[in-house]
């Protein structure tokens, strides 16, 4: 009897020491367990000719809350931006616009060929993104924006610290290794500045004893960065390296005006960053240099920030974004597509300490693919072509044609298999006009 899942006929960009095959990858029990297979049967079959076969996208800065904030702050700096629009949007959040507002990005991620996200939440509500994400199936490491003191400029301030480590501690409890460990919790305090050194010590604890990823903003906007360096805890990277903070487990979004004492630190300290190229520009924040962090031996991931500054969470257009950005000041051969192809993939699960599982195809790791189309004219012709270019630079999420997760076919022919797509869209616009009503617009 014919079993397990079978993506048939592709071209397979593996990420792995394979390289690029020709042919189909069998999946059986959540794993990848032929590459390349010469199998012909299974209880379901994708046909993949005409297509790439990639390992899944992971996202390394996301903000799921933000989904249902589309279009509602644009043309802004980030501190106004966060001051005077998402904030307060933020604060105005209850159950159901935090349910709408992460079903609504999760849908999307997925239908982009995003198979692992890592989300920073608002203060309140994580377990209902976290539900979500159980249910449509996407893999994540979510958490809430931890803020127990007041940071300049932006004016945002959150939850007591006491009242925050209780939260923190009842979500690892309920989530922590959920969905036979496709879920997981995310320290997040919000940026060096959110957070006490208090609060900073008790997350830099319970993500060692749990073995967590840490998660903060760092460096985004040059002005903001100056301002909070002249306070007696210094420049982000030097307060986040008092903190203890500093190290492998801890992903840096943004990282745009690190000075060179502060790549220095990360570099020797192994912490990551996540470059968010379509946010940086939108926010008028910066460049990120990242064929500099790179050279250095820094890992750098990709990420698209929330829907409310980057307006999309497409993975391949920030992958196109990235490989473009850097071209005038480094070189046209700068962040070549196999590069940024890597930033995706293997940078995203080296960050989140997933290596292991996911980030290529490989025999014994978890079941992560995507299947992009090369059939439309976009695309065309693919003859001689490099297969690496053309997801990078041509392929686009209408290309989507099929996603699984941890074995699980989640997006098929292009729609989402695992819960209603329109019910999603509708409860998404029903809950955004009653948020917008809670804020008087």
């Amino acid at each position: 009897m014919a079993d397990g899942l079978l993506i048939a006929d592709g071209t397979v960009l593996t990420g792995g020491p394979a390289g690029v095959v020709l042919g189909s990858v069998y999946v059986k029990d959540g794993l990848v367990v032929e590459v390349p297979s010469r199998r012909r049967r299974a209880s379901t079959v994708i046909d993949a000719s005409g297509c790439l076969v990639v390992p899944g996208f992971v996202q390394c800065h996301v903000h799921l809350c933000q989904t249902l904030f589309r279009g509602l702050a644009d043309d802004m700096d980030v501190v106004e931006w966060l001051r005077e629009r998402i904030w307060p949007l933020e604060q105005a959040h209850n159950e159901a616009s935090i349910r709408a507002s992460a079903e609504l990005g999760i849908a999307e991620l997925l239908l982009g060929g995003t198979t692992t996200v890592l989300g920073m939440e608002t203060t309140r509500y994580t377990d209902v993104a976290f539900d979500a994400a159980a249910a449509l199936g996407i893999r994540a490491r979510l958490g809430p924006a931890l803020m127990d003191r007041l940071e300049p400029g932006t004016e945002m301030v959150g939850r007591g610290t006491d009242e925050a480590i209780a939260d923190l501690h009842a979500l690892i409890s309920d989530w922590n290794g959920a969905a036979g460990g496709r879920l997981g919790v995310a320290v997040s305090p919000r940026g060096p500045r959110n957070a006490t050194p208090e609060l900073w010590a008790e997350c830099v604890g319970l993500a060692a004893r749990h073995g967590l990823v840490m998660h903060t903003h760092v460096n985004e906007n040059r002005e903001q960065a100056e301002r909070l360096a002249r306070d007696g805890d210094g420049r982000d990277v030097h307060a986040l390296d008092r903190y203890g903070a500093l190290g492998p487990a801890l992903v840096m979004a943004h990282g745009v005006w690190l000075d060179a004492t502060e790549r220095a630190l990360v570099r020797d300290r192994g912490a990551h960053i996540c470059h968010c190229p379509s946010s940086n520009l939108k926010l008028a924040s910066g460049v990120a240099p990242v064929p500099e962090y790179l050279a250095a031996g820094i890992n750098v991931a990709l990420g698209t920030d929330g829907a409310a500054c980057s307006n999309t969470l497409s993975a391949l257009d920030e992958m196109r974004l990235a490989a473009l950005l850097h071209k005038p000041t480094a070189g046209p051969a700068a962040m070549a597509a196999p590069v940024v192809f890597a930033m995706a993939t293997r940078g995203g699960a080296r960050a989140l300490g997933l290596s292991d599982r996911i980030g290529s195809i490989e025999v014994g790791k978890a079941a992560d693919l995507v299947v992009v189309s090369r059939r439309g004219a976009h695309c065309r012709p693919t003859a001689g072509g490099d297969p690496y270019s053309d997801l990078v630079y041509a392929c686009g999420d209408r290309d989507v044609t099929d996603v699984v997760v941890d074995g699980r076919h989640v997006v098929g022919d292009g729609h989402l298999l695992t819960q209603s797509l329109p019910d999603i869209l509708d409860g998404a616009e029903r809950e955004r006009r009653a948020l917008l009503g809670r804020v008087g617009r």
